[in-house]
């Protein structure tokens, strides 16, 4: 452990925040979100400490619990997933009935389940930032952010870009962040995190403004900027298990869609291309891929794949609007829909063996503060 005292190492956390967040200035708010991280990590440190020192005085194979009768074995981390939910007026609602208010933010355009709590993607005092919630919804910190969120497989890391261009990193389990070089380019978005976080991953970040499409590049933990899958001209999505991506390959022949598809990740050649849709969403397994066509104000389609052949399992059909959609899991997509002009939304249940559950709703949607249509349930980021 650290010769460091609590005191000095609150206030290096705090200006190891403040190189990030030099624009912002800090809060109470910041200062205990802070102290709380660095008890976590502390206590965390003494609990691995004292096993390890019981791991000397213990002989390999026994365990220190039960007796030398019984030998130790190695505990697999599990990932449990996260419940499905839905955000409703700044309020995370679970499936289950469960609510909870995401405290301190505004205008939520993106959130995700991360680690025990929440990251979500908003507003704070009239500036675009992102914020850690804990389990209840409180306010731990917050980030300036110019994009919208990515998460891991895991639901344990966080990237977005920050408003410098450095791709910013965050580890749910402590709440810090990592900054990631930053990636030259007009019209950038994150993609996907990639690898063995925290130690040996990277952001997958596109350019998808003009003159073209691409290119798409890695920033990495090591401190370096690669171009990323260059037989991709651009990267639209990752599978939780960075086993395949989906991107655009060639403009269509009318000039209106794209021609896209699916890779396995680094091999050459699609498994399957096709150009009618540009927005994919792999499942949890990377199993199943979910497809759409985006223009103007949002699709009116949903597909549901086989995400290595692109055999379609299960087509919703034209409706008025799809805003919204993410994998339950690796079975069913949550989907916003709205079936008729003068009718509000509903989340449903949409299975690849095409079964569909109204799962609440119809209700109403809204403005956002660009006069914008905003539906009223916002899905996480999967």
């Amino acid at each position: 452990m650290s010769d460091q005292t609590f005191e000095e190492r609150l206030g290096q956390a705090l200006h190891e925040r403040a190189d990030l967040v030099a624009d912002s200035p800090l809060t109470l708010d910041d200062v205990r979100g802070a102290a709380r991280r660095i008890r976590r990590r502390r206590r965390a440190a003494v609990a691995g400490a004292a096993l390890a020192a019981l791991a000397v005085l213990v002989p390999v194979g026994l365990s220190v619990f039960d007796g030398p009768e019984r030998a130790v074995e190695p505990a697999a981390p599990v990932v449990e997933p996260a419940p499905p939910s839905y955000v409703q007026d700044g309020v995370v609602h679970l499936l289950d009935g469960t609510e909870v208010p995401l405290a301190g933010v505004g205008e939520v355009r993106s959130y995700a389940p991360l680690g025990e709590g929440y990251v979500a993607e908003g507003t704070r005092r009239g500036a675009s930032v992102v914020s850690l919630h804990d389990s209840t919804g409180a306010l731990e910190a917050t980030w300036p952010a110019s994009s919208s969120l990515v998460v891991d497989g895991d639901g344990v890391h966080a990237a977005w870009l920050h408003p410098s261009g450095e791709a910013a990193l965050l580890d749910g389990s402590t709440g810090t962040v990592e900054r990631l070089p930053p990636v030259d380019g007009a019209d950038l978005h994150p993609r996907g995190i990639v690898g063995d976080c925290p130690e040996d991953c990277g952001v997958v970040v596109s350019e998808s403004g003009a003159p073209g499409w691409g290119p798409t590049y890695l920033t990495s933990t090591d401190g370096t900027v690669t171009p990323y899958l260059t037989e991709i001209p651009l990267v639209l999505a990752v599978a939780p298990d960075d086993s395949l991506v989906a991107g655009v390959d060639r403009a269509a022949p009318d000039d209106i869609h794209v021609c896209t598809g699916v890779w396995v990740t680094g091999a050459a050649g699609s498994l399957w291309e096709g150009c009618e849709d540009n927005v994919f969403e792999f499942s949890p397994g990377a199993t199943h891929v979910a497809t759409t066509f985006a223009e103007g104000l949002g699709p009116r389609e949903l597909r549901l794949r086989d995400a290595r052949t692109g055999a379609v399992l299960h087509d919703l059909g034209l409706v008025e609007s799809v805003a919204g959609f993410a994998w339950e899991d690796e079975e069913h997509v949550l989907a916003v829909v709205q079936r008729r002009a003068a009718g509000g939304h509903t989340l449903e249940r949409i299975g690849v063996d095409g079964t569909v559950e109204v799962v609440a709703g119809p209700a109403e949607g809204t403005l956002d503060s660009n006069a914008l249509p905003r539906p009223p349930y916002l899905l996480p980021v999967t």
